[in-house]
């Protein structure tokens, strides 16, 4: 265990030296007091100060110097990628409201089923691929995310495909994975038009090297529609045969509705680690919780608060 705040640790120590000094010269001092206006049979006796006020005050003295322990924990390793097409083609309305908020719906149905403990990221493309969030279990935090996601540009879905390969396989001095790589998997949400940036069918090749199988669900109508789009009329074209051959590629699926084979592709992959944590906060709990569980003792033993 170390301290991170010495000083504190000190200052505490002082404090309660002196505070001790004074406790116990003031009950001197009331001992007196008591001796000179009482008989000696009626002078109260003096008890011995409650266990759990002794044991209160070391870990408040503690907490004072803000110590921290590495303390091991279990960490799911498991990840999944959410890449949502964000291209000017999913303003289309022939998913209602639009193509680009049907995936919104979507992710969050496939997140409201989900193992909490997966860590899941956001990647969009359209106009650029973006990593939006890093793989993280704070859903809060990637809903708030996906709701910002606005259409517009072209559609580089073979870079955004590359995109989440890095994070879930990353490379070099990042990588931090076990021999054996843990589940993994883009869930693409698109309409499948791609017209700008690396062919997704070569980075479908680079993700089934790296083990990661790409299960989509086609947005929008598969014939292509007019959709009104601003303030004109616009054919929007869809490529769902360029979405099935993505999956067939990587050995993923195209779904519908049902998520149920992601949820059984992303089986737990537990491991444990050793991480610093801080331990002030835990022992300021305890010490306080001590010294009421003390006063209700004196309360209940002698009818007064210590």
């Amino acid at each position: 265990m170390a301290f991170k705040s010495p000083e504190g640790l000190l200052l505490g120590a002082a404090l309660l030296g002196l505070g001790l000094l004074a406790l116990l010269l003031g009950e001197r001092r009331g001992q007196r007091r008591l001796q000179g206006a009482l008989d000696r049979a009626f002078l109260p006796k003096k008890g011995p100060l409650p266990l759990p006020y002794l044991l209160a005050l070391p870990l408040l003295l503690l907490a004072a110097g803000q110590p921290e322990a590495s303390l091991p924990w279990r960490e799911n390793l498991t990840r999944a990628v959410l890449v949502v097409d964000t291209s000017h083609s999913m303003a289309a309305d022939d998913e209602a409201p639009s193509r680009l908020e049907k995936a919104k719906a979507l992710a969050q149905a496939f997140l409201k089923g989900l193992d909490p403990s997966v860590g899941v990221g956001l990647v969009s493309f359209g106009p650029q691929a973006v990593l939006v969030l890093a793989p993280t279990t704070d859903r809060k935090a990637l809903l708030e995310a996906l709701e910002g996601l606005r259409p517009g540009g072209v559609s580089p879905l073979g870079n955004g495909l590359l995109q989440a390969k890095r994070l879930l396989r990353p490379e070099g001095a990042e990588r931090d994975l076990p021999e054996s790589p843990p589940p993994a998997l883009l869930l693409l949400l698109s309409d499948g038009a791609a017209n700008a940036g690396q062919d997704p069918l070569e980075a479908a090749a680079e993700l089934a090297r790296a083990g990661l199988p790409v299960f989509v669900r086609p947005l929008g109508d598969p014939r292509g529609a007019v959709s009104r789009i601003g303030e004109g009329l616009f054919f929007v074209p869809t490529d769902p045969l360029r979405l099935l051959r993505l999956a067939q590629a990587t050995g993923g699926e195209v779904l519908q509705e049902d998520f149920r084979p992601l949820y059984r592709a992303l089986r737990p992959h537990y491991v444990w680690r050793q991480s610093p944590r801080d331990l002030a906060q835990g022992l300021v709990v305890g010490g306080f919780l001590l010294l009421a569980f003390g006063a209700y003792l004196n309360l209940a033993r002698e009818g007064r608060w210590p």
